[in-house]
């Protein structure tokens, strides 16, 4: 079974389908999310996880969820200018990220701040916050691998928010078109979602 990094925090995301748009997610100590993998009933729902492993895609069809607001469509804010500004004071320090396809395939978890998500709605490109690099992160701004978006939605409890992009090549640094590109199975069984990596 795989051995998720210890003394970090997990990110645990939940859809009904694989290439369902309506999604959840939580953020748990690596203790609880090992324990969510170790308890995982795999006859009945997928699991998958991400390249650093400090994130998983749980896709359990039970699931019935819809409780995101569109801010963004098209280059086009969705709300008022003034609901706009109020709702950037409520944006916490640090918060998830999720970038999916136009089909709705999860294709990374980053993380962004309140700059992150203006400067994506000024540009329409996929933008998160480098913790690495102490910075802004246009995804794709130095490999061509950019995220052209077509909608951003924010949730709440917990507040995080949600890419639908046009992904360009490969939207993992390995070269897989999705992080989550290695699927969990019964016992202790990974296998890899794509034969190949893009351009191979």
């Amino acid at each position: 079974m795989i051995q998720l990094p210890k003394e970090k925090e997990i990110t645990i995301i939940s859809k009904p389908t694989l290439n369902s748009k309506d999604v959840s997610l939580k953020v748990v100590s690596s203790r609880i999310a090992q324990e969510f993998v170790n308890q995982f009933e795999f006859g009945n729902k997928q699991l998958f996880v991400d390249c650093d492993e400090d994130a998983l895609l749980e896709i359990d069809p039970s699931l019935n969820l819809s409780s995101k607001r569109l801010l963004w469509e098209s280059g086009s804010l969705k709300i008022t200018e003034e609901e706009w500004l109020s709702f950037q004071n409520t944006i916490p320090p640090l918060s998830p990220f999720l970038a999916q396809d136009l089909s709705g395939k999860d294709l990374m978890l980053a993380w962004g701040k309140k700059e992150s998500l203006i400067s994506a709605v000024d540009s329409g490109l996929g933008t998160y916050y480098s913790r690495s690099r102490n910075g802004k992160w246009v995804k794709g701004e130095e490999s061509g691998h950019l995220q052209k978006l077509s909608a951003i939605y924010i949730h709440s409890n917990p507040f995080f928010i949600q890419y639908i992009t046009d992904q360009i090549g490969a939207a993992c640094h390995t070269g897989y078109y999705s992080c989550f590109f290695r699927e969990l199975g019964a016992n202790e069984s990974i296998s890899f979602v794509y034969p190949n990596k893009v351009g191979e």
